[in-house]
């Protein structure tokens, strides 16, 4: 999807940016299925056809606002020297996008996830993207270090840390804390990657 839209104009990426923010505002405001494409126009001054030009509809426009919030600028996972640091790195994230940073949480969309198929779609292939990378990614650093852990569990583990911070978020009503994300890539994560026989 992202990949067959042209790249915009400096002018144009600047609108985008101010439609994705927001969009974003909005849905951290008043939750997804109260926010509108008129009133994603009005705050972001706009016009509807700019935006769609560039979304087919809300749901898109939302999980775009939602990637760029949880990717930033979209950098790949820093080798931060072993696995166990990589899986850190990664569980911070993760819980950043379940909270939200400036932006619209994943946790936040869950009704609109439920109820909506299109968002839930765009939702459910943007994780499973991110995830792929950063699985091969991690994977790929441990390769590198000589680490002797199953790196073909790696993707397994970043769903099994979704899965598990998403629930104990919800459940809990607050982020997991340090020693939460600790936890879970000590007892959990790095017990599925353990070496392989």
């Amino acid at each position: 999807m992202d990949a067959e839209r042209p790249a915009p104009s400096s002018r144009g990426a600047g609108r985008e940016d101010a439609i994705l923010a927001a969009a974003a505002e909005l849905v951290t405001e008043i939750g997804y299925a109260r926010v509108t494409v008129d009133a994603i126009a009005a705050r972001a001054k706009s016009s509807k056809a700019t935006m769609y030009r560039r979304w087919v509809g809300k749901a898109e426009l939302v999980a775009e606002a939602l990637r760029r919030s949880a990717e930033g600028a979209g950098t790949a996972p820093p080798d931060t020297g072993t696995v166990r640091g990589d899986l850190l790195d990664a569980v911070a994230g993760i819980t950043r996008a379940v909270t939200g940073t400036g932006g619209p949480a994943l946790l936040g969309l869950v009704e609109g996830i439920r109820s909506d198929p299109a968002l839930r779609e765009l939702i459910a292939d943007q994780i499973a993207r991110r995830g792929r990378v950063d699985a091969e990614m991690i994977a790929t650093h441990a390769r590198a270090r000589g680490e002797a852990v199953a790196t073909e569990r790696v993707a397994l583990a970043l769903d099994v840390a979704i899965a598990r911070v998403l629930l104990l978020t919800l459940l809990r009503g607050v982020p997991l804390d340090e020693a939460a994300q600790l936890d879970l890539v000590d007892e959990v994560l790095l017990p599925l990657l353990g070496p392989t026989h």
